[in-house]
């Protein structure tokens, strides 16, 4: 009988070393709302482009997959990283294997978009904030239009955004642009 109680706590043992050891901790996406100003402010540069390809790759540590999207410059509010650049996103598809970030952009080729970007170091761009740093372009009557629309604080301070707002419809681009402008302190 001792000799079985001491088998099954060895074996109790060597469970419990291995779930420590394989184990890893939980991780979490967290997502601090951010206004125009603030990522205008935040950004390293700020370009209007077309998506020109989208390219799936394991990250270095081979844990998780990211894409690494091409980027036609149209034009920069902010910066200059040439007239095509590369900035990376979490997630992606690559052949039967899947990576989903809660709150990344996804893009897709030939898309129109403003984007705000950080990086830090020598390393690729990233967007700033997920998806709150991706403005979509559309074709409307007037032009080109941006959407969503910027929650852009009033000069009384923060104002409340209220979800169906209609003030908060599709913004032209070109006052898009003067209010990005504006915050990072005029034209560049």
């Amino acid at each position: 009988m001792a000799a079985k109680r001491s088998n099954a706590k060895r074996i109790e043992g060597a469970c419990l070393v291995l779930l420590l050891l394989v184990g890893r901790p939980a991780t979490a996406t967290v997502l601090v709302p951010a206004d125009l100003s603030e990522l205008a402010r935040d950004a390293r540069a700020i370009v209007r482009g077309r998506v020109m390809r989208l390219d799936a790759q394991w990250t270095d540590d081979r844990r998780t997959i990211e894409t690494v999207v091409t980027l036609e410059a149209e034009g920069y509010l902010k910066g200059s990283l040439g007239p095509t650049l590369q900035f990376r996103v979490p997630g992606g598809e690559l052949g039967r294997f899947r990576s989903i970030t809660v709150g990344a952009p996804l893009f897709a080729v030939d898309e129109r978009i403003v984007v705000f970007l950080g990086a830090a170091g020598p390393s690729v761009p990233y967007v700033l904030g997920l998806n709150q740093g991706v403005f979509r372009m559309l074709r409307a009557d007037v032009g080109w239009v941006v959407m969503p629309p910027p929650a852009v604080p009033s000069a009384a301070g923060a104002g409340r955004i209220v979800r169906g707002d209609r003030s908060r419809g599709p913004l032209p681009l070109a006052d898009f642009e003067q209010r990005v402008r504006q915050f990072i302190g005029g034209p560049r």
